[in-house]
C-alpha cells in the first residue's frame, strides 16, 4: 500500500482531481467591509446627481408657467370654431391644397416600408397608383375650375384613405400584428 506522501507527488489523472487538489479559496480579511464601503461611497456621490436632475426637471416644467404668468392666461383670446374657419382660406380649392399638403406630411410620418406584408404592400401600391392617376389628370392643361375642384377632392379623399391605411398598419405593427387582409373579388 503506497503511503500518503507518494500520492501527493503524482500528477492528477483528470480535471476533477486537479481541481480537488487546489486549496480552498478564502476571502481576503475585511473583504466584505471594503466592498460595502465602496458601495456607500458611490451612493453618496450619486445623490447630488439625482438632486440636480430633479432640479433641472422642475425648472423645465415650471419655467414656462413662470414666463406666462397668471395674468397672461386670462389675456389670451378665446377661439371659437368661427375663428378657426376665418383662419382657413375661403376658396375651396385653397382648402384642398392646404389639406392635401397636411395629409402628405402625415403620410410621410406614418409610412414605414420596413414593416410590411405582401397584402399591405399591394394595397399601398394600389392607393399610390390611384393618387398617381389623379395627379396625372391634374397636370392636364385647360382644366375648368369645377374639374380641378373635383380632382383635388378626389386627391384629398385618396390621401385620407391612404393615410388612414398607413396609420392603421403602423399601429398594428406596434402591437406585433401584421396587416394581412384577405383580398377578395366579389362578382
Amino acid at each position: 500500500m503506497p503511503d500518503a506522501s507518494s500520492s501527493q507527488s503524482l500528477p492528477p489523472r483528470d480535471w476533477h482531481e486537479a481541481f480537488a487538489a487546489l486549496p480552498p479559496e478564502s476571502p481576503p480579511a475585511g473583504g466584505w467591509q471594503a466592498v460595502a464601503a465602496k458601495l456607500d461611497a458611490r451612493r453618496r456621490r450619486r445623490w447630488p446627481l439625482w438632486i440636480a436632475s430633479a432640479a433641472v426637471l422642475a425648472l423645465a416644467v415650471a419655467a414656462p408657467w413662470r414666463v406666462q404668468g397668471p395674468d397672461d392666461v386670462d389675456a389670451a383670446p378665446a377661439t371659437t370654431p368661427a375663428d378657426h374657419l376665418a383662419a382657413t382660406p375661403a376658396d375651396p380649392l385653397e382648402r384642398m391644397y392646404a389639406e392635401s399638403a397636411q395629409l402628405e406630411s402625415l403620410l410621410a410620418l406614418a409610412r414605414d416600408d420596413r414593416v410590411s406584408s405582401a397584402t399591405a404592400a399591394l394595397l399601398a401600391d394600389e392607393f399610390d397608383g390611384r393618387l398617381a392617376a389623379i395627379d396625372a389628370a391634374l397636370m392636364q392643361p385647360g382644366l375648368s375650375r369645377e374639374e380641378q375642384l373635383s380632382l383635388w377632392q378626389q386627391r384629398v379623399d385618396g390621401l385620407r384613405t391612404l393615410t388612414g391605411f398607413e396609420s392603421n398598419r403602423r399601429w398594428l405593427a406596434s402591437q406585433g400584428v401584421r396587416y394581412d387582409a384577405a383580398l377578395v373579388a366579389v362578382d
